[in-house]
């Protein structure tokens, strides 16, 4: 499979910019230097971070998929980028990370073929995004469509010398030969003598392909060199080491195919490839104890890949379920869908979120709150979480709890103006007038209705007539005919010395 073996890491996504200064930086920028460094708790942490406090930022939710992926959360990372893609079907960069996560995660060609083909319809200069698809078009639909691929790769790639052996091995799978040779040979003197982890990597990479070309050719025993060649720049290749036992195979040396199938099944002990190889090796030997061995190994793999593809297929039905009924405020019928995704996946901490909604909107307050809870545990520094626990303490007559929730909401996102007006409308009702005045402060520009007639509210317990009835008549300007307004100007005109009075809860 081209793309797994030669797609240039999920580390593709890092930004490559960020300043020195660590105490400066921005959570997305910290999260991109410790991607750097692979310090990938961290940096899942930071990601977590910049995405709540820029849900619309593709980086960060690129960023935090691949983090995800590299802490073994790749089901999370899918649905994620599931979710975030509904809400931003135009995120190019998006869709080719989620095409890379289902291909690496159920092996889901289709979807993955779906995805990267909107990537190139979305970024069509997306030099890598074009060869990724050449590689799901080589090995799932047909090689001219992978040359078709290929070459708008290589048009924007030019200086790349695995996407010209890309092109070079689906030459060789259309039966173009001639051409397939001629483009072998222009990728290999592109790497020339140049030296570099990079440099290693491509010469590994194109000779492998080569290796595979003259193994098509029925030319085994070069076929062997190629792949050895491979080897001495990547000495653990699993696919160099699997395709050169297949050579020493072709020409009958079948001790050295089992050793090279052996170091490469260690090198990846939870693939078929390795069983598969090693029972024709045995095979061809005559050895059928450990004919059987192996193919009895290799359909617990395949069985195995057939199940982890069906439970990705599951969980991203599920989550399209849940949400596509909670957009559309059905919430009961939302819940036995979250209730499900959640016992196959239960970090993916959004679902936690979504439930909770659903629970509090049927009535099941103490569900509810467990949702939101179990939310934060896995999401701390999410100011929506505390934000709809509060309120939901609030609605549970526990303002003790609710009060330190919204409070921390507001240090986290200073923008949620229902939760600001829930924390001021409790500290009214507390006498607490001076906190409230200071709570609304920050929205008494917005022109909001409610808001002015709290502050209003607010400037009364304090006995200032005046401001109170400064805001009252702003809220009155902006809707003249509010019972609540006209109820509290009412009552400040007639006393100069009126009661504690806190807005009633809607």
């Amino acid at each position: 499979m081209l793309l797994l073996i030669f797609f240039p890491g999920l580390a593709l996504f890092a930004q490559t910019a960020t300043p020195a200064g660590h105490s400066t930086l921005s959570s997305l920028q910290r999260a991109q230097l410790l991607e750097r460094q692979r310090k990938w708790p961290e940096a899942e942490r930071e990601f977590r971070i910049a995405h709540h406090q820029n849900p619309n930022s593709e980086a960060a939710q690129v960023g935090h998929a691949e983090a995800l992926v590299q802490i073994h959360q790749p089901f999370d990372a899918e649905l994620e980028l599931q979710s975030f893609l509904r809400d931003h079907p135009n995120a190019a960069r998006a869709h080719q990370f989620y095409a890379v996560v289902t291909l690496e995660t159920n092996n889901d060609f289709l979807l993955a073929q779906e995805e990267m083909e909107k990537c190139v319809k979305l970024d069509p200069t997306n030099g890598m995004a074009w060869k990724s698809l050449g590689d799901i078009y080589l090995d799932h639909t047909t090689a001219r469509d992978a040359i078709g691929a290929y070459k708008k790769a290589r048009q924007l790639l030019p200086k790349d010398p695995l996407v010209t052996a890309s092109l070079a091995e689906a030459y060789s799978q259309a039966g173009d030969d001639k051409q397939a040779e001629t483009t072998f040979a222009q990728a290999l003197k592109m790497t020339g003598t140049a030296s570099g982890e990079r440099a290693r990597r491509d010469r590994a990479g194109i000779e492998y392909l080569y290796a595979q070309y003259l193994l098509r050719q029925n030319r085994p025993k070069e076929s062997i060199a190629a792949a050895t060649r491979a080897l001495a720049y990547n000495p653990r290749s699993a696919v160099a080491l699997y395709h050169r036992a297949r050579a020493y195979k072709a020409v009958g040396d079948y001790k050295s195919a089992e050793a090279d199938a052996l170091q490469a099944f260690s090198l990846v002990p939870d693939g078929k490839e390795g069983p598969l190889l090693l029972a024709d090796i045995y095979r061809k030997e005559h050895d059928l104890e450990k004919v059987q061995k192996y193919a009895d190994l290799a359909q617990k793999f395949i069985d195995a890949e057939q199940a982890k593809a069906e439970f990705g297929r599951e969980v991203r039905r599920l989550l399209g379920v849940a949400e596509s009924a909670l957009l559309k405020q059905q919430y009961q019928d939302a819940i036995p869908a979250y209730e499900e995704l959640l016992q196959k996946v239960p970090t993916f901490y959004e679902a936690y979120f979504g439930l909770g909604i659903c629970y509090s909107q049927t009535g099941r307050l103490q569900e509810a709150e467990t949702a939101f809870r179990k939310y934060l545990s896995l999401q701390p520094i999410s100011g929506d979480g505390h934000a709809t626990l509060g309120i939901l303490l609030l609605q549970q007559g526990r303002p003790i709890e609710a009060v330190p929730e919204l409070e921390q909401a507001l240090q986290i996102d200073p923008t949620l103006d229902e939760a600001r007006k829930a924390l001021a409308n409790e500290y009214l009702k507390q006498s607490k007038s001076s906190a409230a005045i200071e709570t609304l402060r920050a929205i008494a520009d917005k022109n909001d209705v409610q808001s002015l007639t709290m502050l209003a509210s607010a400037f009364r317990q304090e006995g200032r007539k005046q401001e109170a009835l400064r805001q009252i008549d702003r809220a009155l300007a902006l809707a003249p005919n509010d019972g609540e307004a006209l109820k509290l100007k009412q009552e400040i005109l007639s006393s100069d010395h009126a009661p504690n009075n806190a807005l009633p809860e809607n």
